[in-house]
């Protein structure tokens, strides 16, 4: 096992995390039915045996090559975590039911955290061969290139990503509060990957992200990726299992209202 004091260089450790994100990237765009087959589904909530599959392989690279303890949607803590000690969060499979759907917006999530701080943040679009890192200490990049969050200046030329998370109230009430809030934005995104849409305004394609109820899993690395990028972000809730409400915007403006 490699020791703390030598994982200190972040870039190497990152490298490791691109190297899992690529490996289950390139699994799950084989077109293996398998992977597509439902597991489970309750509500507006689906589980895949390629959520549980790519898990492992993410799992199995990290535990192998770092020493820290992981924190993921499946299987919850593994490995020994204490305050201040960095961690790794992974969602190897954001987005589901676009991929058991084959709507190509989905995406392999991994990033590294001490408490609240991001050391690295890594999304794997693997439909669109992008692959979104970012370190600290060394800004982010999108394919080896430098990305920045936009300049867009006001929120009323702002384009605006959001969604609906499992937990979201599908009232009439709760839906009319959502439609609400969307009001005043120049455009507004719905993909159905958080981790996606926090990449998107990482790199510049977008401009602000919020949604409620949503995971830490979900979030960890495209909340990297803006605030490395340039940006910044807002939380609340208790991290990291309890749903959170999150904004992330390109920080050229005052934080606008976010849409809950």
């Amino acid at each position: 096992m490699t020791t703390t004091k030598k994982m200190e260089n972040y870039t190497i450790i990152a490298a490791l995390a691109e190297k899992a994100a690529r490996r289950v990237g390139d699994m799950l765009a084989d077109q293996n039915t398998l992977h597509k087959k439902v597991r489970s589904s309750e509500s507006h909530d689906i589980k895949l045996e390629g959520d549980f599959a790519s898990e492992r392989v993410v799992v199995e690279m990290l535990r192998d090559s770092s020493p820290f303890a992981i924190f993921s949607e499946e299987m919850g803590w593994m490995g020994k975590h204490a305050a201040g000690e960095a961690y790794w969060i992974i969602d190897p499979l954001d987005g589901s039911y676009n991929f058991h759907r084959d709507i190509p917006l989905c995406c392999v999530s991994i990033a590294l955290y001490r408490d609240m701080e991001p050391l690295i943040g890594v999304i794997y679009d693997f439909n669109h061969d992008e692959i979104y890192t970012a370190v600290v200490g060394n800004g982010a990049q999108l394919n080896g290139a430098p990305m920045t969050v936009s300049k867009t200046a006001t929120k009323e030329s702002s384009v605006f990503y959001t969604g609906f998370p499992v937990r979201t109230d599908f009232s009439e009430a709760g839906m009319q509060n959502f439609a609400r809030n969307l009001s005043g934005w120049k455009k507004v995104r719905c993909i159905g990957s958080a981790a996606l849409s926090l990449a998107h305004v990482a790199c510049g394609r977008g401009d602000a992200y919020s949604e409620n109820g949503i995971m830490w899993w979900d979030v960890a690395a495209g909340l990297a990726l803006v605030k490395l990028a340039g940006g910044k972000f807002e939380i609340n809730g208790d991290l990291p299992e309890s749903p959170l409400t999150v904004f992330a915007w390109n920080g050229v403006y005052d934080c606008p209202e976010s849409a809950d």
